[in-house]
């Protein structure tokens, strides 16, 4: 009685304030939850996961211990508004779903998450955050929590300068915009760990670095890494990959 009682409000719900795909803008049916299922099976997926030394796996060789790196999809034409969706017009509600979605799928077909021992999502600035009223990452991370259980330390990290926008910046001009932009707060946490660092969408690999490099210093890391396997290690995964 319940469920047909919740159905029922669900569809008049729908009549008066229907939903619509977070891709096409078409009004999504009742079954359907953030994309209609032609985006769904359309979604642009890297399946990165599934390939060892993968593209983004290599952008951290030499510079941090990484175990794992992978995105959920490319960047691209026709998809971005996901990704636009969560951070620019408060559908945060996006990033938990596909948090749980990409969680789903990498477990499926890999080991991504063996071993990882902690997930920190790249905090924003208390300024952005403000202004913004949520972090689109820690969403993305209650999502990858609620299929994987991994323990979310959002306070670990702060992130002390309010750089500039990255979108329009190169390569070069990235790296020098994120430099120490980053502090953790309670190496305490982390320390000897496996990390999961989560971000919405990866370019270069200017931002995530930044972060891990300031958890490194703050737990007594060497740097560069010296071989430890004891020591601190790192995942990276993003929602989204604008790479090559």
């Amino acid at each position: 009685m319940f469920s047909g009682l919740k159905l029922q409000c669900n569809r008049l719900l729908d009549l008066f304030f229907p939903r619509y795909c977070a891709v096409c803008d078409d009004v999504l049916a009742e079954t359907e939850h953030h994309l209609c299922i032609r985006c769904f099976m359309d979604l642009p997926r890297t399946e990165l996961h599934k390939t060892k030394e993968n593209v983004m796996e290599k952008m951290y060789w030499g510079k941090i211990p990484i175990e794992h790196a992978s995105a959920f999809m490319y960047y691209k034409e026709g998809f971005k508004d996901v990704v636009l969706n969560l951070k620019y017009r408060r559908n945060h509600a996006i990033g938990e779903y596909f948090g749980r979605l990409m969680a789903e799928e990498i477990s499926e077909s890999s080991d991504f998450f063996e071993g990882i021992d902690a997930i920190v999502p790249i905090p924003l600035h208390h300024s952005r955050l403000r202004k913004r009223g949520y972090n689109q990452s820690e969403y993305i991370a209650r999502g990858i929590q609620a299929v994987t259980k991994i323990p979310i330390y959002s306070d670990a990290v702060v992130r002390m300068v309010n750089n500039k926008s990255q979108t329009r910046m190169f390569h070069f001009e990235r790296k020098k915009n994120v430099e120490n932009i980053f502090k953790c707060v309670r190496p305490d946490l982390l320390k000897g760990n496996h990390i999961l660092l989560v971000d919405d969408v990866v370019t270069s690999n200017a931002t995530t670095l930044s972060c891990a490099t300031a958890i490194m210093q703050a737990v007594g890391t060497p740097l560069p890494y010296a071989g430890d396997t004891t020591a601190i290690r790192f995942s990276i995964l993003a929602l989204a990959y604008a790479g090559k």
